[in-house]
C-alpha cells in the first residue's frame, strides 16, 4: 500500500513537471524572441539615430566652415590690396564685421603678400605674429596653390587652440587669413551627445583631436583608432559596449565621430524586457498551479479507479468465495440429509416396535422411549440445519420474493451460538404484516449478516443487539443497533472507504462496510449509521418495495 502511494506521488510529480514544461516552453520561446525582437529593433532605432545625428552635424560644421570661406572671399572681392593693407581700414573692417553678426567666430585677420610678409593684422595676438613670415610653412605653399585653405587645429604662435582659413585673390597678389574661434566650432558638436555616457568628437587623418571629447576622453581606443581609414559617407561600428558612427568631412580631412554608449539607449528595451519577464514569471506561477491542479485531479481519478477496480475484485473474490461456499454447503446438505433420512426411518421403526411390546416383559422400556425421542429430535435439528445450508446455497445473482422477517431469522440461526456463548442477547423487533419484497435474498442476507456480525463484535459481551424491521409506503427497513462504545464523529466519516477498520491487524480487511454500501446501492437501496444517545450504534437498511 505504501508503495502504490510512493507511485501516485511520483506520477503526480511527473505528470506536474510534463505539463508545466509543456506550457512553459512554448511562452519562453515567444517572449524570448519578443525580447529578441524587440532588442534589435531598439538597436535599429539608435542606428537611425546616430546616423541622423553624424549627417546633421556634418552638414551643420560644412555650412559653417563654407561660411567662414564665403565671407572672406567676399572681402577680397569688395576690396582692394591697397585698402586692405591700410592698417585704420583693416581695423574699421574687423570692427565691422564682429559688429555685424559673425558672434565672435573670427578671432583675428591678417593680410600677407605672396612673399609671406604680413602687411596688415588686427586681432588679440599683435606682438605675437608681428614680424613673422609665412613663407616657408606648409599652410602658405598650399593656399597659394590651392586658393584656400582650412587648417587643422593647432595652438601656433597664438598658444591657444585654433584653426585658420586662408584665401588668395585670383591673381596671387595676397592671402586673407581668418583665426577662427574654435569654442564655436567646438559648441556645434554639443547636440551630437546620444545619452548621458555620449560622446562626439572631430579627428584629422592623423587621429589627433581637433575638438575635445565631450566626456573628456585623453586618447582614442582601438576601436576608434580603426576607424580612421577613409570611407565615403556615413560607417557605423560597434562592439560590445558601444556604437560608433563617423562620417569624413572638410574634404576627408576631418572625421566626425559620434558614440553612444548601447545600454543608455535601451532604457525601452530594459522596461519591456522587465515587463515581459515579470509577466513570464507570472504565467509559470500560473501554469505551475494549473499543472499541479491538472495532475492532482487525474491521478486522483486513477486512485479511484484502482480503489473501485480492487473493490470489485474483492467482491467478485468474495461472491466466488460464497459460490463455492453455497455448493459446498448443498453437497454437504445433501449427503448428510440421505443418513439423516434412514435414521429417522429406523428411530421410527425402533418406535412402533417398541409401543407393540409387553411393558412387563422390558425393563428399562421407558428409557428406550426417551431415547428414541431424542434421537428423532436430534435428527429433526441436524434436518433443519441441512435445510438452512440449501437456502443458503440458492444462485447469488438471482431475485425472487423474500421475506425480510424470515431472511433475518435465518441469518441469526448462524450467529445464535456466537451470541449465546458471550452472553448476548439479540431482540427481535419484527413488524408482522412486512410485505414480500423482491430482490436477490443472498446478497441482502450477506449485508445482514456482515451488519449482525460487527454488531457482535462491538457489544463483546454482556449485551444486546436489536433488530427491528419497519415499512414506508415505497421502502423497507431494517435497524440493528447495539449496546457497545459507539462510533466516534471521526471515524463516522470514513467508515465506508475501502480497506479503513477499526479492528486490530489481522482481524479484518476494511472491505465488509464498503461491500455492504455498494451491494444495497446497486439492490437501489442505502445504507446509513449513527450512534444512539444511549450509547451504540445504530445501522439502518433501506431497500425499496418492489413486489
Amino acid at each position: 500500500m505504501r508503495e502504490k502511494l510512493k507511485n501516485y506521488l511520483r506520477l503526480k510529480r511527473l505528470l506536474s513537471t510534463g505539463f508545466f514544461i509543456s506550457g512553459i516552453i512554448p511562452i519562453l520561446i515567444i517572449a524570448s524572441g519578443s525580447i529578441y525582437n524587440f532588442k534589435q529593433l531598439s538597436i535599429n532605432d539608435i542606428e537611425v539615430t546616430a546616423r541622423q545625428v553624424v549627417e546633421n552635424r556634418n552638414d551643420v560644421i560644412n555650412t559653417f566652415l563654407q561660411g567662414q570661406v564665403n565671407f572672406l572671399s567676399t572681402l577680397m572681392h569688395l576690396y582692394q590690396l591697397d585698402f586692405l593693407k591700410d592698417q585704420d581700414n583693416f581695423n574699421k573692417l574687423f570692427l565691422a564685421v564682429n559688429r555685424e553678426g559673425s558672434k565672435g567666430e573670427i578671432v583675428d585677420l591678417q593680410l600677407i603678400d605672396t612673399n609671406g610678409k604680413q602687411l596688415a593684422y588686427v586681432g588679440p595676438y599683435q606682438d605675437k605674429v608681428e614680424g613673422k613670415n609665412y613663407k616657408e610653412s606648409p599652410w602658405f605653399s598650399e593656399v597659394l596653390v590651392r586658393g584656400a585653405y582650412v587648417s587643422d587645429v593647432f595652438s601656433g604662435f597664438r598658444n591657444y587652440p585654433h584653426f585658420v582659413i586662408a584665401l588668395t585673390d585670383p591673381m596671387k597678389t595676397f592671402v586673407l587669413r581668418a583665426t577662427i574661434n574654435s569654442g564655436i566650432f567646438n559648441s556645434l558638436l554639443y547636440s551630437a551627445q546620444i545619452g548621458a555616457n555620449g560622446d562626439a568628437f572631430i579627428l584629422n587623418s592623423n587621429g589627433e583631436f581637433q575638438t575635445p571629447s565631450l566626456q573628456k576622453a585623453p586618447k582614442l581606443s582601438e576601436m576608434e583608432i580603426r576607424m580612421l581609414k577613409h570611407h565615403s559617407g556615413t560607417e557605423l561600428f560597434t562592439d560590445d559596449e558601444y556604437l560608433y558612427a563617423s562620417k569624413w568631412l572638410n574634404g576627408n580631412m576631418w572625421l566626425l565621430v559620434v558614440k553612444t554608449r548601447i545600454t543608455d539607449s535601451l532604457e525601452g528595451y530594459y522596461k519591456y524586457r522587465n515587463r515581459i519577464i515579470f509577466m513570464v514569471i507570472i504565467t509559470a506561477a500560473l501554469f505551475l498551479l494549473i499543472s499541479a491542479g491538472i495532475s492532482r485531479f487525474i491521478v486522483d481519478r486513477i486512485q479511484r479507479a484502482d480503489r473501485e477496480q480492487t473493490t470489485l475484485d474483492q467482491q467478485m473474490a468474495h461472491i466466488e468465495k460464497m459460490a463455492n461456499i453455497g455448493r459446498l454447503a448443498a453437497g454437504i446438505a445433501h449427503e448428510i440429509n440421505n443418513p439423516l433420512q434412514l435414521i429417522q426411518m429406523q428411530a421410527g421403526w425402533i418406535d412402533e416396535l417398541l409401543q407393540e411390546e409387553n411393558p412387563k416383559n422390558i425393563e428399562n422400556l421407558e428409557e428406550y422411549r426417551k431415547s428414541v425421542g431424542k434421537i428423532k429430535q436430534h435428527v429433526h435439528r441436524a434436518g433443519t440445519i441441512t435445510h438452512r445450508l440449501l437456502g443458503f446455497s440458492r444462485k447469488i445473482s438471482a431475485e425472487y420474493d423474500v421475506q425480510l422477517n424470515e431472511l433475518i431469522r435465518e441469518t441469526i440461526s448462524f450467529l445464535e451460538s456466537e451470541a449465546n456463548s458471550n452472553n448476548i442477547v439479540l431482540n427481535l423487533h419484527f413488524e408482522e404484516s412486512l410485505p414480500m419484497i423482491k430482490t436477490d435474498g443472498a446478497q441482502v442476507q450477506q449485508i445482514l449478516m456482515n451488519l449482525i456480525e460487527n454488531s457482535l463484535d462491538a457489544v463483546g459481551s454482556e449485551g444486546q443487539v436489536d433488530i427491528t424491521t419497519s415499512r414506508s409506503a415505497k421502502e423497507v427497513y431494517v435497524q440493528i443497533a447495539d449496546s457497545g462504545p459507539g462510533i466516534t464523529p471521526e471515524l463516522l466519516e470514513r467508515i465506508w472507504e475501502p480497506f479503513f477498520t477499526t479492528k486490530e491487524a489481522g482481524k479484518g480487511t476494511g472491505l465488509g462496510l464498503s461491500i455492504c454500501s455498494d451491494i444495497a446501492h446497486k439492490l437501489g437501496g442505502t445504507i446509513t449509521v449513527e450512534n444512539r444517545p444511549q450509547s451504540g450504534a445504530l445501522f439502518t437498511l433501506k431497500l425499496p418495495l418492489r413486489s
